[in-house]
């Protein structure tokens, strides 16, 4: 039986490939989509958001737009890479009526939402603003897997990485919720690799999900390549729906996290007890490793 999901996204790149993934492997079933600032203002995000669905031919899955700001303070700029509008059709479909905030409530209060997995792979804020409406759905979603925080440095500053820094406050309330968390950080992302030769296997499968995922899967790896002279690249939101299409790919230890608020240079740090020496509750299942090969498959099927 397919495992329900909703996904939570401010979609750039790599949060386009993760929706068609989502959307078109057999052992999902994709909810609703919801949608956040982070890789760009809402309105950025949320017009890639549907430009995807509509390319990769999920447009009956229902999408909400949700938090234009982060609880506190301004937006973040994101990486260039991802800031701007993708290189899709316009999108004729519209987002479906109602706030994402009223929709997660809603949804987990009702006869679903113990079956249904939510799955951020953006800014946590939709969720945290729905947690302070309504503390009930703590109990009723039985697991976050998120693409979120790093074990060891940072990717935007060299505590933090970017979803969990484009709004702290907002990831401080879901790791201090109660609710078992997946957490596939930069430690596995950066084990799912991509090449150029993975995606020319990937173009090959000729399916419009998959040849849309290829198209821009490329021009992020490229960017890995050009800039920073690596053999492939991160397509970091895959990641975490792969995890939750086979948890078994993802390699975790429980460990107690928490976020850093108020540190000049650590911000937005997922501060880990990688030890186990502190007697705080493990509350988070920290991807460590990641079977590349068997996330390659993952994609190629789900895309195929």
């Amino acid at each position: 039986m397919a495992q329900k999901i909703i996904l939570d996204v401010d979609t750039g790149g790599d949060d386009a490939v993760a929706i068609l993934l989502a959307g078109h492997h057999s052992s999902v079933d994709l909810v609703a989509v919801t949608v956040c600032h982070g890789n760009g203002p809402l309105e950025v995000t949320l017009d890639n958001t549907l430009r995807v669905l509509q390319a990769g031919q999920l447009e009956k899955t229902p999408v909400y737009a949700g938090s234009v700001h982060p609880i506190i303070g301004d937006l973040i700029q994101s990486h260039p890479i991802q800031k701007s509008i993708l290189p899709l059709p316009p999108a004729r479909i519209t987002p479906t009526p109602g706030r994402a905030v009223d929709f997660i409530v809603d949804y987990y209060l009702g006869s679903n939402g113990p079956e249904t997995i939510y799955a951020p792979t953006g800014p946590q804020t939709n969720l945290a603003l729905a947690l302070r409406l309504e503390p009930a759905i703590a109990r009723r979603i039985p697991r976050i897997v998120t693409m979120a925080g790093a074990l060891t440095e940072g990717n935007t500053t060299p505590s933090a990485e970017f979803n969990i820094l484009a709004d702290p406050e907002a990831a401080h309330i879901v790791f201090n919720s109660g609710i078992p968390i997946t957490m596939v950080g930069l430690e596995v992302t950066a084990r799912a690799f991509i090449t150029l030769a993975d995606i020319d296997r990937l173009a090959e499968i000729n399916t419009p999900q998959a040849r849309v995922a290829a198209e821009i899967i490329r021009n992020e790896v490229n960017w890995f390549i050009d800039n920073l002279g690596l053999e492939g690249g991160q397509i970091f939101d895959a990641s975490a729906v792969a995890a939750i299409i086979d948890p078994e790919i993802i390699q975790t230890r429980k460990m107690h996290v928490n976020i850093e608020l108020h540190g000049t240079l650590t911000r937005g740090r997922t501060v880990a007890d990688i030890s186990g020496y502190h007697p705080v509750k493990q509350n988070v299942d920290v991807g460590i490793d990641i079977d590349r090969v068997h996330f390659l498959e993952i994609l190629y099927k789900g895309l195929s």
